[in-house]
């Protein structure tokens, strides 16, 4: 590629974000079941159904990045302003016709400072009283410099940005032969941003806040940190305001302020959106402080800013660059890009990484009150080790991070950890939009928890406990704010803001930090080591049902830890309450709502059934959890490819992948009988491990429990299999049972009817775990 001129070599020190952010990271969950040929052809259906059911458009959000403070908000404008009459005299030098075909800056000017009381460079214009656009430049020369002064050198840029400007519809050439003019319009902007910054007035501490934004040098290439091969065609990544005007040779995703994907076709916007998605993905997994992303689609001349949220994808209105509106739109945003606060990019304020001492620093909020002030009081921890990265578009975006509050005293070495005596769990979760009112608010159900076991815990349970927590509050525009959806999306317009964040999508980001570390399930090395987790988790479940009145609703491999103790025990603990809900204020859920992993989700939950949600759909989940791993295998240290050969063709394969119904119908057939759940499943678990028989053996149990159970008489997992048509019927998908009764016609739902037996039942499969944990004495340790 040809560079873009007056672009000086890349400056590491310049940059505002490092090439490596010091923290061991956490892999995804893997998929054993799928070749990487196959994840790459399921990201990409995923993303075409994004493309289709969450993708919005709507031209207000190009207002999230106009700065906060009203000040710099004018001053952006003004540099925007003269930075688009600028280039279209160099564009076009003889044509008179920008001020009319864009409509007066001096009017805009005008018409702004008299509306609107401000200090600074617009009180400047207040008081030229500007009449006219030969007067306006006139008057931004004076206080921001003179035009640029036509070079060689500046000659050549501009001759690439006319290539791309001049695009009539389709982009004659090749896709590649875009990104250099692309850029050349980007470096443009950034070099007149910084002049205009030196010249503007500004405290050295405001102007150290802002940035340039800049082009990465390398198109067309996979950054090292990527999961996949899909390579990006241009990054943007920003430099110190007063840095040279130089582009980082080979940014990471971890770097990128946000990307960009470049098509020939005017009308291929579906496909540059679904390829920037798949992007897009990745800056969530590596950026672990980043709250949205940002991207852009160019097709040939029409470019789109993207903004992706918690749970939707908005894009602009496309700003046509062959107009001089449209280049005017495009370097508007630029500037904004340029002067906005750290946060209107994504980044969040409160979670910073200390290159000084190679690691993070992150302040959590201490919610002490509970009645929804938007205080900022937090207390400061430090944490090199990630255990859970957020690797998905949407959805909560949960983190966790093992963290100490005592700050390191000297810069750690590459392979070094610190001490860590708190786990701090980082999500965007559904809540109410007023914090005294959600009822389903994790910090009050952890707080809830804690209380009832300090009074009262016998039998020495395990329990997530919590410290501090609390919604993440900081400052912006001079003013604190909660870090909500709402506040997300700055200065869009209410249809846009009622879209995404409505009632139903309304998200509050909560931090929230405990005192018992742990590991993910996936590390434990034994099916000795991973019943006991389990068990010791679901004895929790169990008490926080009985004495909390607290309902899970999402058992998976990502909310079980392993807790390794000093004396050499492994036990287990229960995390992630944000689906849960309080029985004491609500009953159970009855609306239809799905919650949880595929993989691990009920046949109750899976098929949004009606039937209120009981303890039996977590425990139902525990026995797809036992099943999954079992089958795949407990500390072999297998390449995924190894793992898929042996799942190949196997049932439980199909509890991974297809569409929901697929799921539901694999599962029903597979736990027709117990004669098929041995056949289709448990056969087929892992023979490599001392304790196999042992491990099927504890999985006949709790099915029998689940599914073969007088619904609640006395069954501890010692008697034979019942035969019990009420249960068959259950996973046969029948119609609803005739109920014995006087009256033939009355009906009942199968599922309703074990949901009103759901503590009996319960019992039973404590009775199961109990018993399980007594044999476990006679288990051998495996050392495969």
């Amino acid at each position: 590629d040809g560079l873009p001129t007056h672009v000086t070599a890349p400056s590491a020190d310049s940059l505002k974000t490092p090439s490596i952010s010091r923290s061991s990271h956490a892999q995804s969950r893997p998929n054993y079941t799928m070749s990487r040929e196959d994840l790459k052809n399921e990201r990409h259906d995923e993303m075409l159904r994004v493309y289709e059911e969450r993708h919005i458009v709507n031209d207000s959000i190009r207002q999230i990045t106009r700065p906060a403070d009203n000040e710099l908000g004018f001053l952006a404008d003004d540099i925007a302003d003269w930075i688009a009459k600028d280039m279209e005299r160099l564009l076009s030098p003889i044509s008179p016709n920008w001020d009319k075909a864009d409509g007066s800056i001096a009017t805009r000017t005008r018409s702004r400072i008299t509306n609107t009381s401000t200090s600074g460079a617009a009180t400047k214009h207040a008081a030229s009283g500007s009449a006219s656009l030969a007067q306006d430049v006139s008057n931004l020369a004076i206080s921001h410099g003179k035009p640029a002064q036509i070079d060689a050198q500046l000659a050549a840029d501009i001759g690439k940005i006319k290539k791309w400007t001049a695009t009539n519809g389709n982009y004659q050439g090749s896709e590649k032969a875009m990104y250099d003019p692309i850029r050349s319009f980007i470096v443009y902007v950034a070099r007149r941003v910084k002049d205009r910054l030196s010249r503007s007035g500004l405290s050295e501490k405001v102007r150290d806040e802002c940035r340039l934004i800049l082009p990465v040098e390398v198109t067309d290439y996979k950054p090292v940190d990527s999961d996949d091969s899909t390579r990006i065609d241009i990054g943007l990544v920003d430099t110190k305001y007063d840095a040279a005007i130089a582009m980082c040779g080979r940014a990471s995703y971890y770097q990128l302020r946000a990307l960009f994907e470049v098509k020939m076709d005017k009308e291929d916007v579906a496909g540059a959106f679904v390829q920037l998605y798949k992007y897009s993905r990745q800056l969530f997994a590596e950026q672990h402080h980043l709250r949205f992303a940002l991207g852009f689609t160019i097709c040939a001349g029409d470019v789109r800013l993207c903004h992706f949220g918690p749970s939707k994808a908005v894009s602009s209105d496309p700003m046509d660059v062959t107009t001089s509106n449209g280049r005017r739109a495009f370097i508007q945003l630029l500037v904004n890009m340029s002067l906005c606060d750290d946060s209107q990019l994504g980044r969040d304020p409160t979670m910073r990484y200390l290159p000084a001492l190679n690691c993070w620093e992150i302040d959590c909020p201490d919610d002490k009150d509970d009645n929804g002030t938007s205080r900022a009081v937090s207390s400061r921890y430090y944490f090199t080790k990630v255990i859970c990265v957020a690797d998905r578009l949407f959805g909560r975006h949960t983190r966790c991070f093992l963290a100490t509050a005592n700050r390191p005293t000297k810069k750690l070495k590459v392979d070094e950890s610190l001490e860590t005596a708190v786990v701090i769990k980082d999500a965007f979760a559904f809540a109410k939009p007023i914090a005294s009112e959600d009822d389903r608010d994790e910090v009050k159900t952890l707080k809830k928890i804690r209380a009832t076991f300090e009074r009262n815990n016998p039998n020495s349970i395990i329990y997530a406990k919590i410290v501090v927590g609390g919604r993440v509050k900081f400052k912006r525009g001079g003013r604190i704010v909660e870090d909500t959806t709402s506040t997300m999306y700055p200065g869009v317009n209410g249809e846009l803001l009622a879209k995404v964040s409505s009632d139903l999508l309304f998200r509050a980001h909560r931090r929230i930090v405990m005192d018992t570390i742990g590991e993910p399930l996936r590390t434990a090395k034994t099916a000795k080591e991973f019943v006991a987790v389990i068990c010791d988790a679901m004895q929790c479940h169990y008490a926080i049902v009985d004495k909390c009145k607290i309902l899970h609703r999402d058992i998976s491999d990502n909310n079980i830890l392993v807790v390794r103790m000093k004396d050499g025990t492994v036990r287990g603990l229960l995390i992630d309450f944000d689906c849960a809900i309080d029985l004491s204020k609500e009953k159970m859920e009855v609306r239809g709502e799905m919650t949880g992993t595929f993989p691990f989700m009920s046949l109750n939950n899976l098929t949004c059934s009606t039937v209120p949600r009981t303890s039996l759909d977590d425990w139902e989940s525990v026995l797809y959890l036992l099943c999954w791993y079992a089958t795949i295998g407990f500390g072999t240290g297998e390449d995924r490819s190894e793992v898929r050969a042996r799942l190949k063709n196997q049932p439980i394969a199909r509890w991974r992948n297809g569409t929901l119904d697929t799921i539901v119908n694999a599962k029903r057939s597979n736990l027709r009988s117990l004669e098929n759940f041995y056949h289709d499943i448990v056969r087929w678990f892992d023979d490599r491990d001392k304790n196999s028989k042992q491990l099927r053996a504890f999985a006949l149990r709790l099915y029998r429990a689940l599914f073969a159970n007088k619904l609640g008489k006395g069954y501890h997992g010692t008697e034979g299999e019942v035969d019990d048509p009420f249960m068959a019927s259950l996973l046969n998908d029948q119609p609803p049972l005739t109920s014995v009764s006087a009256d033939s016609t009355n009906v009942t739902d199968p599922f309703a009817l074990r949901a009103e037996n759901w503590e009996d039942i319960s019992k039973d499969l404590l009775g199961v775990i109990n018993n399980t944990k007594a044999e476990m004495v006679d288990w051998e340790d495996s050392d495969f």
